[in-house]
């Protein structure tokens, strides 16, 4: 019987081809909004803000990086900009 390694094989080529299809489209925003609204709230549970991982994410505008690379996601153009290029003068 195959172990998972041997089952489960996934190329950055095809990871980019999912995330590029409709359903990879929706798969990245849920993810992106669900990071979006969890990691303020996030850093306010008191238990995970003794951390010490925590308080230096949370010096260094921790919850505010996790929204922006969470918005990046769901902006992301998957195509990889192979698209048109229109140049308004």
């Amino acid at each position: 019987m195959p172990s998972v390694t041997e089952r489960i094989e996934l190329t950055a080529a095809q990871a980019r081809a999912f995330l590029a299809s409709p359903t990879g489209i929706l798969f990245r925003r849920y993810v992106a909004m669900g990071v979006i609204v969890t990691a303020p709230v996030l850093f306010r549970i008191p238990a995970l803000r003794r951390h010490p991982l925590i308080r230096t994410l949370e010096l260094i505008g921790g919850a505010a990086l996790l929204v922006k690379a969470a918005e990046a996601l769901r902006d992301w153009d998957a195509s990889g900009g192979r698209g048109r290029i229109v140049i308004d003068v």
